[in-house]
């Protein structure tokens, strides 16, 4: 995470130039104005990436971001923002204005005009910015999604994510393998969403929705040692049939997986493994239930013991 500004830090006289100048390093071109005094205004903005997905969150004074036509055609990237409102805003684009209450979700095409204003005084959002090449979707078919998420049956699974992902991200750890991850999963649910949202492809869509649910509900609960395709399938309401067929056109079966991300999860702890916990307590808590199962699995993985990977791993963590 990297706190991109604390407007509370810096003279009054300055802080809705500061607010200005965070919005202009964001590569998109926009007006920004505040729903305050300039002298009043007091704004938290942190950042993250997320692999390829970079993640805005910002906290405070209320602001109203208006992109022009002219701003279009000084600088159209080829990106995508999926915002939530969390006091609810307003948003113009494409001919049509929605009113959304409280955690209201917009689609953002930076590729054509808009306004966006917070309701209220105050405000607390959160958006991703997802490129068009990750997002795998035409701008054509993004502009006939901003006008139509309202009608989208994904909306809800999308909205709870971007709240929990709000409330959340700040305890990320530092890890590349689990930040990207979800910033993959966000990419996936936003596709989703934009092509159910334009009628096209549903059964594709509904299988590429289910399989980034399930991929979240795994890494949420790898310790947990009853953790079935069977138990998966009834945990999103599916069949196990279902969730095989979803799962098919991936590399390796939805068990492989399960036991990959279960030793990497181990690998990384006995990398700084204290000296007073055991390495099959690391193994323990990440699912695993008989020493010389895992012993075989790590080995077969990583090329190592437990063990000799825990002996190589502290004299490079004792001299950093």
């Amino acid at each position: 995470m990297a706190l991109v500004l604390e407007s509370t830090a810096h003279p009054p006289r300055d802080r809705a130039e500061l607010v200005q100048e965070v919005i202009a390093r964001s590569g998109v071109r926009r007006r920004v104005e505040p729903k305050a005094p300039a002298e009043s205004v007091d704004i938290r903005a942190e950042a993250w990436q997320l692999g390829s997905t970079g993640v805005l969150r910002t906290v405070g004074t209320a602001l109203t971001l208006t992109r022009t036509a002219r701003d279009v055609r000084r600088d159209a990237p080829e990106l995508v923002g999926i915002a939530l409102a969390r006091s609810g805003c307003t948003y113009s684009a494409h001919g049509t204005d929605q009113r959304l209450g409280r955690d209201g979700v917009v689609l953002v095409d930076f590729t054509s005009p808009y306004a966006f204003s917070h309701a209220g005084p105050r405000m607390s959002t959160i958006v991703a910015h997802i490129s068009h090449a990750d997002l795998g979707l035409s701008a054509d078919v993004v502009r006939a999604a901003v006008p139509r998420l309202a009608g989208s049956e994904l909306l809800p699974l999308v909205r709870a994510h971007l709240v929990h992902m709000s409330g959340a991200i700040g305890e990320l750890g530092a890890s590349p393998v689990v930040t990207a991850d979800l910033g993959a999963a966000t990419a996936d649910l936003t596709r989703a969403l934009v092509v159910s949202a334009t009628g096209h492809r549903e059964r594709e869509v509904l299988g590429e929705t289910l399989r980034a649910r399930v991929v979240a509900h795994v890494r949420a609960h790898l310790g947990d040692r009853d953790l079935t395709p069977g138990r998966i399938a009834a945990a999103h309401h599916v069949s196990l049939r279902t969730l095989y067929n979803v799962w098919g056109d991936q590399e390796e079966t939805l068990a492989a997986w399960i036991l990959r991300e279960r030793l990497e999860r181990v690998r990384r702890e006995l990398t700084f493994l204290p000296s007073d916990v055991t390495i099959f307590a690391v193994a323990r808590r990440w699912g695993f239930v008989d020493a010389g199962h895992f012993g075989r699995r790590f080995r077969n993985a990583y090329g190592l013991t437990p063990s000799e990977w825990v002996r190589r791993s502290r004299p490079a963590t004792a001299g950093a």
